[in-house]
């Protein structure tokens, strides 16, 4: 085969996969299994078949494009512990979704019809044959309740996850024409998967605050931690890469492992990319710009979940270092990929011509990426290892790696980085945390999201709707917290002690509205809820107006606070010389922070506090 006869990604072929039947209902045994499911074409025209209807295993390889998935993944092995006619319905129903999609909508990706079948169809044709049970027409709803049951206490509190286990049901019940033994009744009944699976709950309340799971967020220990350790690792690396390219150290040595590790999570955790983008950032794909005085730093990428394509993303100056320094690091295994691509394009070999075009056109896609590995799953004949980008799987690998060696137990997984980043935005903005490379992220406290996004269009605008999600979780959690059995202080905090006694019908409902519709600002030293007048910000440097204002809320987050400025105006009523008017404030203000250490309970109640709770100050 011609050296240039390879596109970057092997093109489908398109006209042998148009020509297939849209439904394998009503054809005979031969003509179904001989149904192609997956093929490619060279540049010369030619038609490579990768899998049929009959075959065990679905190959689906050059339909994907993310970066950070491995081959195994790519790949739906049927079972061949399971009766015939279950793995045979199963296929039609996932082939008539594949060519037709559901009724009202497109045919899902590649991804989406593996991910069906690995996590959805395969388990429960096994739960199935373990009860005897060899076509479907012989499933009660008895039956289905208890894979339900089984489903729902195997992942207990993530509906998302009994969603997507249970979703083979739902095909087979929509798409029960194509079977040869179909269901005898709506799996669900005159319910919907939507509910049975609890994400109906999740979506009513709007905030997941059903007993739903989502993805953890980091606590902040662990990510000191792990970002400490990752610093002192990428501090070292100039002299390691250095050692590297003397000739000491070979490209599999741990020590060069644990600086990809240590850069994929700091790139990670400060710019809110998914795994999928940034083991796809490819070299050079980063620059700065400046912008009214003010300096800006992109990274670009591809987007492939929502399918937005080329993105770019936010970085901080840090950041761009640790890309800098991955330029270097991945350098000899971008050689390694040249070499094998060479070999593939001009050298005869023992692997037959479509294996060797799919491995040729991964090489091609993964020759300029940032986050490589060594796989000895498959060799190249001159390095006796292949290259590949980074999986999804190798990279949660690397992060409990990481974890470990930071000192932390916390099971770590770059899905975490998301939604922790978006958390650590809000956490800053609120008050709670002020990060320094937030600080740098957007350029100072007088950026807003707004004008964020409005410098650069190509931004994820996804990213910026967690952001808001989170807000709207940390407001939830927090008001919800008010309403539990903490001690409060402020004005507005006795009223919401007051409100505690109100017998609520939904009290998710009222979380969910009441969060939406009121502004909570932090103060340093308490919450502020005031929405049109107050006290102007004054609040902010006199912390003793917050006590009796009617729109201040101090809670049990702020009691060491408290405590130090009630140590402080006490401190200063023995300065014998500070005259009449500052012995006079210290007074009042050591009044106003007593009466919140009584009301959060770090003090008792005395008669000189005991009028103070009912001032208003406005």
């Amino acid at each position: 085969m011609a050296g240039n006869s390879i596109a970057l990604h092997p093109p489908k072929a398109y006209d042998l996969l148009a020509a297939q039947p849209v439904s394998s209902k009503g054809l005979s045994e031969s003509a179904k299994s001989n149904i192609v499911v997956s093929a490619v074409a060279d540049m010369d025209g030619s038609n490579h078949v990768l899998s049929r209807f009959g075959d065990p295993i679905w190959d689906f390889r050059p339909y994907f494009e993310q970066s950070n998935v491995a081959d195994g993944q790519k790949c739906v092995p049927w079972p061949d512990d399971c009766a015939q006619s279950l793995v045979d319905d199963c296929k039609a129903v996932l082939y008539a979704w594949f060519k037709r999609g559901l009724p009202g909508s497109k045919p899902p990706v590649a991804m989406g019809v593996c991910q069906t079948a690995i996590a959805s169809a395969i388990p429960m044709m096994r739960w199935l044959t373990a009860l005897n049970i060899k076509r479907f027409a012989q499933v009660k709803p008895i039956h289905i309740a208890n894979y339900v049951h089984h489903t729902k206490s195997r992942l207990t509190r993530n509906a998302h996850s009994v969603y997507d286990s249970l979703r083979i049901l739902d095909f087979l019940w929509v798409f029960r024409n194509e079977t040869s033994s179909p269901l005898a009744e709506c799996p669900w009944g005159e319910s919907s998967l939507w509910r049975v699976s609890g994400l109906s709950k999740q979506a009513g309340g709007q905030f997941g605050r059903n007993g739903t799971g989502k993805t953890p967020i980091i606590p902040p220990d662990v990510q000191a931690k792990v970002f400490n350790y990752c610093e002192e690792i990428l501090a070292a690396a100039p002299g390691i890469l250095n050692e590297r390219d003397a000739g000491s150290l070979g490209l599999r040595n741990p020590a060069l492992i644990r600086i990809r590790d240590a850069a994929l999570y700091v790139l990670s955790i400060t710019s809110g990319m998914r795994n999928e983008e940034a083991i796809g950032i490819e070299a050079g794909s980063w620059r700065s710009e400046v912008r009214d005085g003010v300096e800006f730093h992109w990274v670009a990428t591809t987007e492939h979940k929502t399918g937005k394509g080329k993105v770019e993303f936010l970085i901080p100056e840090l950041t761009v270092k640790v890309l800098d320094l991955m330029s270097r690091y991945a350098t000899p295994l971008q050689e390694r990929l040249a070499l094998e691509i060479s070999e593939l394009e001009c050298n005869p070999t023992h692997q037959d011509l479509t294996k060797r075009m799919l491995r040729l056109a991964k090489a091609k896609r993964d020759a300029t990426k940032l986050f490589l590995c060594t796989s000895m799953s498959g060799q190249s004949e001159s390095t006796g290892y292949h290259v590949d980008a980074l999986s999804n799987g190798g990279s949660k690998v690397s992060f409990r790696r990481l974890a470990k060696a930071a000192g932390t137990d916390w099971q770590l997984a770059p899905h975490q980085c998301r939604r922790t980043y978006a958390r650590n935005i809000v956490e800053s903005r609120m008050g709670r945390a002020s990060l320094v490379f937030l600080k740098w992220q957007f350029k100072h406290s007088s950026m807003s999201m707004t004008q964020l996004y409005a410098s650069n269009p190509m931004q994820d605008a996804s990213l910026f709707d967690e952001v808001l999600e989170e807000m709207t979780d940390f407001k939830v959690d927090l008001i919800e917290s008010w309403l539990g059995d903490q001690a409060l202080s402020g004005g507005a905090g006795r009223d919401i002690k007051k409100a505690r006694a109100i017998t609520l019908k939904s009290r998710t409902a009222l979380l969910a509205e009441t969060a939406a519709q009121v502004h909570i600002r932090a103060t340093g030293h308490g919450w502020c809820l005031a929405q049109e007048k107050g006290c102007g910000g004054a609040g902010l440097y006199e912390a003793t107006r917050c006590v009796g204002c009617k729109n201040g809320v101090i809670d049990e987050s702020f009691t060491e606070i408290w405590k130090g400025i009630y140590e402080q105006q006490t401190e200063l009523l023995t300065i014998e010389d500070a005259g009449p008017a500052v012995k006079q404030r210290a007074e009042r203000d050591v009044q106003w922070a007593r009466q919140v250490m009584v009301d959060l309970g770090v003090l008792p109640q005395t008669p000189d506090t005991s009028n103070l709770s009912g001032a208003q100050n406005e």
